[in-house]
């Protein structure tokens, strides 16, 4: 007799630190349990706001690294800055201080790793720093379906090395595992670290079922404020319905 695994569900709020909206939706929903954990972004002007929240509320220890090279297309009031002296330099990752919405450089460009493993150490040394050596310096949020790239790839595999990473969100359970994607995973490739799948909420609860197979699944939601609604903002072009956040928790029984 088969026995059925039991699935660990993790639910995570990405880009704290993207907005003020945002942040006060995900310190919300951390009160409220709503989630269990939230990346970090430390390239956003509102970092400083998402750190106010993290110490009085203390939760240093579910907050971890949300990897950032690009603008997301989130049009939130954020001018996301390169950290390392030479991505501020490229024009391939950054215009008039700020990073580019998308990823311009050719697929087969192996030369920019050295530049995106630079901004990748600058951005942990840095996530460091701010959470006072409090944090889950062990995860990161790599976001590999838009950091999807030759160089992108070496240079997390050399990255999880060099700092002894433990877990990685980087890879999406919808997308199509095209031979990009695949030669991408290769290259990134190390042993010793576990890379977890994600996928939005609405995915999860319409696959259910056929996601036995995942023992752990992260969940991402973008909890935020819009015109006073509590919502998860999650960006529509990954499948995802915008609806109220409690809503979303409703379903998942969260609340």
């Amino acid at each position: 007799m088969n026995k059925v695994k039991k699935r660990q569900i993790i639910i995570n709020a990405d880009d704290f630190g993207k907005s003020l909206e945002r942040n006060r939706a995900i310190d919300y929903s951390f009160k409220n349990n709503l989630i269990d954990s939230a990346s970090l972004i430390v390239t956003g002007k509102h970092l400083e706001d998402a750190l106010k929240y993290i110490k009085a509320g203390e939760y240093f220890d579910k907050i971890h690294l949300h990897f950032n090279i690009r603008t997301n297309l989130l049009e939130e009031d954020s001018c996301d800055k390169p950290i390392s002296t030479a991505m501020q330099k490229s024009s391939t990752f950054c215009n008039n201080g700020c990073f580019v919405n998308g990823i311009k450089y050719k697929f087969y460009d192996i030369r920019k790793w050295k530049i995106i493993y630079e901004e990748l150490i600058a951005q942990y040394e840095k996530f460091i720093e701010v959470t006072e050596g409090k944090a889950n310096y062990k995860q990161i949020e790599f976001h590999m379906w838009t950091n999807l790239s030759l160089p992108a790839s070496i240079a997390l595999n050399l990255f999880t090395r060099k700092y002894k990473i433990e877990y990685v969100r980087y890879y999406h359970i919808g997308i199509k595992n095209s031979l990009r994607t695949l030669i991408c995973r290769l290259l990134s490739w190390n042993p010793k670290v576990k890379y977890t799948p994600a996928t939005n909420i609405d995915y999860y609860l319409s696959k259910r079922e056929k996601l036995r197979k995942y023992e752990i699944i992260e969940l991402y939601c973008h909890p935020n404020y819009r015109d006073g609604v509590f919502l998860d903002d999650s960006p529509s072009y990954l499948g995802h319905k915008r609806r109220p956040m409690n809503e979303h928790m409703s379903l998942l029984g969260r609340m």
